[in-house]
C-alpha cells in the first residue's frame, strides 16, 4: 500500500511540475513594430512595468527606422502591432483587403507640447540662406518613405508660401540616418520627432525652424495599428495588449508637468526612454519635448484625413477609401471600458 501511495505522490508531483512548466511557457506571444522614439512610451511602459506580463503577453520589441517598412511584414502575419506614422501603403494594403486597422493614438503635436520639429541643416540656417519656408523651395528634404505623415505636413507647410511637396527634392532615409546626412550635407531639412529632434540639436548639424504644431495644430503624426491576422485569429490577445498599452500611456501621461518630464515618476520615466529609445542620454531626455497623448487612446481623425487627402493628390492612393473604413475604435473602448476614462492625477 505503502509503495503505491509513494507511486501516486510521485506522479502527481511529476504531473505538476509538467503543469508548470506548461503554464511558464502559456504566455501569448506578441511581436510590436516600433521606431525607438519617445513616442512609443506606452509600449515601453507596459514591458518596463510587468503590464503586459499581468496580462500574459510575451512581447518582442523589433525596431524598424520608418512606419512605412512595417506593412509589408504586418501583412505577412510576422508583425501582430505596428506603430509610428500611417502611411498611403497602409490604405493601399487596405484596398488588397490586407486589413490592417488604425486602433488607437500614438502621438500628436499640440502648440505647447510639439515633439516634432520642421529641423534646417544648421549652415543654412547661420549663413541666412534658410530663413522661412520659402527657402526651402527646390532644397533636399528627408522623408521617412513614401506616402508619410512628414510629407503632408511638409506640403502643408510649403502652401503658406506658395509652394508645395513637389517644389523640393524628396529624400527617403530613416529617423537614424538624419544626423550625419545633415553633417555631411546630403540634407538640407526634414521634420524629425523626439528624440532624433534632440539628438540633431545637441551635435549641432540641425536647427529648428518652427514646430510641426506651428503648421497643424493637434496633429495625428503617430498611430497604433493591428495587423489583420492579429485581429482576426487572436483578438483576445490583441484586447490584452491594447489594455496594457493604455496603462503605460496613463502612467506616462502623470509624469508630465510644464510641457516637460517633470512631474511625479519623472526619473523612472526618464530611465525607461534611456534603456528602449534610441537616445541614451538622460540629462538630454530631460530637455526632449514630450510627446502629446490622448489617455483614452483617441485618435484625431480629421487629421489623418488630411493626409489621405494629400495622399490621394499625389497619386499614392488610387482608390476612392475614406479613413472612417481604417480606423477601428472598439478596441480602445474595450479598453476604457475596463480601466475607466483616464483621470489625470
Amino acid at each position: 500500500m505503502s509503495t503505491t501511495i509513494a507511486k501516486l505522490a510521485k506522479a502527481a508531483l511529476l504531473a505538476g511540475a509538467v503543469l508548470a512548466a506548461h503554464g511558464a511557457r502559456a504566455a501569448d506571444k506578441v511581436k510590436i513594430a516600433i521606431i525607438g522614439g519617445a513616442a512609443d512610451i506606452g509600449f515601453y511602459l507596459a514591458d518596463a512595468k510587468g503590464w503586459f506580463a499581468a496580462e500574459g503577453l510575451e512581447v518582442e520589441m523589433i525596431s524598424f527606422d520608418s512606419g512605412a517598412r512595417m506593412i509589408a511584414p504586418m501583412a505577412a502575419g510576422d508583425i501582430d502591432v505596428g506603430t509610428g506614422a500611417v502611411t498611403a501603403g497602409l490604405y493601399n494594403a487596405f484596398e488588397r483587403e490586407i486589413t490592417i486597422r488604425i486602433v488607437a493614438d500614438k502621438g500628436r503635436n499640440v502648440k505647447g507640447m510639439s515633439f516634432q520639429g520642421v529641423m534646417v541643416r544648421k549652415a543654412l540656417v547661420d549663413s541666412g540662406a534658410v530663413k522661412s519656408l520659402a527657402d526651402l523651395k527646390g532644397r533636399k528634404l528627408a522623408f521617412t518613405g513614401p506616402g508619410a505623415n512628414d510629407s503632408s505636413i511638409v506640403d502643408e507647410a510649403l502652401s503658406k508660401s506658395g509652394a508645395s511637396f513637389r517644389d523640393v527634392e524628396a529624400i527617403y532615409l530613416g529617423l537614424p540616418q538624419h544626423a550625419s546626412a545633415y553633417a555631411n550635407g546630403a540634407i538640407d531639412a526634414s521634420i524629425m520627432p523626439e528624440p532624433f529632434r534632440t539628438s540633431v540639436l545637441k551635435l549641432g548639424v540641425a536647427s529648428q525652424l518652427m514646430s510641426v504644431a506651428d503648421v497643424r495644430d493637434n496633429d495625428q503624426t503617430g498611430a497604433v495599428v493591428y495587423a489583420d491576422a492579429f485581429i482576426r485569429k487572436r483578438p483576445a490577445v490583441a484586447a490584452k495588449a491594447m489594455k496594457a498599452y493604455l496603462r503605460g500611456v496613463r502612467y506616462y501621461l502623470d509624469s508630465l508637468a510644464g510641457g516637460k518630464i517633470a512631474g511625479p515618476n519623472a526619473d523612472e520615466i526618464i530611465d525607461v526612454l534611456a534603456k528602449y529609445s534610441t537616445l541614451k542620454d538622460k540629462a538630454a531626455l530631460r530637455e526632449i519635448v514630450p510627446t502629446a497623448l490622448d489617455g483614452d487612446g483617441r485618435l484625431n481623425v480629421d487629421s489623418l484625413a488630411k493626409d489621405l487627402a494629400f495622399f490621394k493628390a499625389q497619386d499614392l492612393v488610387k482608390s476612392n477609401i475614406a479613413v472612417d473604413r481604417v480606423v477601428d475604435l472598439s478596441w480602445i473602448a474595450a479598453a476604457v471600458k475596463e480601466l475607466g476614462p483616464y483621470r489625470p492625477k
